[in-house]
């Protein structure tokens, strides 16, 4: 099922297997004609739905019967098409640890349902221009440009093969990050320097490790103005840089894992 289907230049995949979600998120999108909303009621359906009309972002239900909405952003985010594919959580639950959890499996961000008009355009259009302002490359370029060299590079056999092993580093990798930088977010807005300064620290560490370079030094300019004792130096657009630059980063891990898994 499709909705706006006029001169529609972004597109939404809706995975939720309430019809009513679908029918009630369709009514809030009918007045723009740029974004055309596809809805997947059944889970394993999804993926192959996906590969087929190329969604701008994911809004992906976190309750569904057969399958567990965190295993499914997971799947986008192991999937070749959709890896750097912003996945949005659809969820009933405020609940702090459930929202860190679905970052943690590769989420972009978190609603929860049924959000406002306002929230739900806001999301979309913020996710989706993110996505457009990064380099369009294959994914397999894409991973090359944002991953330099780190241990992954030492890992690799023949210069081109990753160990098995090498999955349970970049997974432990994707799980430490996200939580550092949810910790980052939360010192910036308790105006926490020593916080933001600790956290951008073991991040900038552990993302050089990894050779996410860019990233690393993002986190080392944020640790240097955090160092002054006042968070004010730390704007919104910086966190926002790092969070963009995690997306990235993310995404060039799911194709390296990939070739792990292949």
């Amino acid at each position: 099922m499709a909705h706006n289907t006029g001169e529609a230049t972004i597109t939404v995949l809706l995975v939720d297997d309430q019809r009513f979600v679908g029918l009630a998120l369709g009514q809030l999108l009918a007045s723009e004609p740029d974004i055309v909303l596809h809805c997947c009621q059944q889970a394993a359906d999804a993926v192959a739905q996906a590969n087929a009309v190329h969604p701008s972002v994911i809004l992906q239900d976190l309750v569904l019967p057969d399958v567990d909405g965190l295993t499914m952003v997971g799947r986008f985010r192991d999937n070749a098409t959709t890896a750097r594919t912003p996945v949005v959580v659809l969820s009933a639950s405020e609940d702090a640890e459930t929202r860190a959890k679905a970052m943690a499996a590769g989420a972009i961000d978190y609603l929860v349902k049924l959000p406002t008009r306002a929230t739900l355009l806001d999301c979309i259009r913020k996710h989706v221009a993110a996505a457009v302002a990064a380099p369009a490359m294959a994914p397999a370029q894409a991973a090359e440009e944002t991953l330099g060299l780190g241990v992954l590079d030492e890992l690799k056999e023949g210069g081109e093969t990753l160990p098995p092993f090498a999955m349970q580093l970049i997974d432990q990798y994707v799980e430490e990050a996200t939580t550092q930088l949810e910790m980052l977010k939360a010192a910036q807005l308790r105006h926490d320097a020593g916080a933001l300064k600790a956290t951008a620290h073991t991040l900038k560490g552990s993302s050089a490790t990894i050779g996410a370079k860019r990233l690393a030094a993002l986190c080392a300019d944020m640790e240097r103005r955090s160092a002054t004792g006042s968070d004010d130096t730390i704007t919104e657009d910086m966190m926002a840089d790092v969070d963009h630059e995690f997306v990235k980063v993310r995404a060039a891990l799911a194709v390296e894992r990939l070739s792990v898994a292949s």
